[in-house]
């Protein structure tokens, strides 16, 4: 199946973390994918590297067979071992302009949390930007500010790349964005925390592509 653009990109999911709960950590990803995640991120806060390559590989043969894109969280090095469709590198990563030899046309997302993040990011040649929290979140120890609504249309506005909302976002409060005309998220507790995978993932995206 041929994989997703970023331009297709409306749901972006992760996998289990410490949201795995004695499940199956391909099958939570695996329904993730069934019920319309775009993107599945590894990101894997308290695995060895050894631990998140045996994942890592897992994934990557699910979700080149499914279509969607494969994204590494902080790691170049796993990025590049597991051919990923690109990584995911937050403020105190290392910098785009040092990655972007390494990946070369693969992917790069940023992470950030304020509107000179913002620019920085898309100035320095970005691929999609996440922009949060948008809303409070439990899934983080340490958490940014709440950036709120208005500054993720501020820069979704200004920006050439795709914007994904980040934070705190989930079921309740979605569609306080999609009807701001916010229609690019990443969603953890709420899709994994869920009893159906699927389902909750199917509504979220059902959500997200409305009209």
């Amino acid at each position: 199946m041929a994989l997703k653009s970023l331009e297709d990109v409306r749901l972006y999911c992760f996998s289990p973390g410490d949201l795995l709960m004695g499940r199956d950590p391909i099958e939570m990803i695996a329904a993730q994918i069934r019920g319309g995640a775009d993107v599945i991120q590894l990101r894997e806060k308290n695995m060895s590297k050894r631990q998140a390559l045996v994942l890592g590989l897992a994934i990557r043969e699910l979700t080149a067979q499914e279509g969607a894109l494969f994204m590494v969280n902080d790691d170049l090095d796993l990025a590049l071992i597991l051919e990923a469709d690109g990584v995911h590198l937050g403020q105190d990563d290392i910098p785009i302009q040092y990655a972007r030899p390494l990946l070369k046309d693969k992917i790069i997302g940023i992470s950030t949390h304020s509107l000179d993040q913002a620019r920085k990011a898309i100035d320095n040649g970005a691929d999609y930007i996440g922009i949060g929290p948008a809303f409070k979140t439990e899934t983080k120890i340490k958490t940014d500010p709440v950036v709120g609504v208005d500054l993720i249309l501020e820069v979704q506005e200004l920006s050439s790349v795709p914007v994904i909302a980040i934070g705190g976002i989930g079921e309740r409060n979605v569609d306080l964005l999609v009807n701001k005309g916010i229609r690019r998220v990443a969603i953890i507790s709420d899709i994994l925390s869920s009893k159906d995978i699927e389902a909750r993932t199917r509504a979220l995206k059902e959500k997200l592509g409305r009209v």
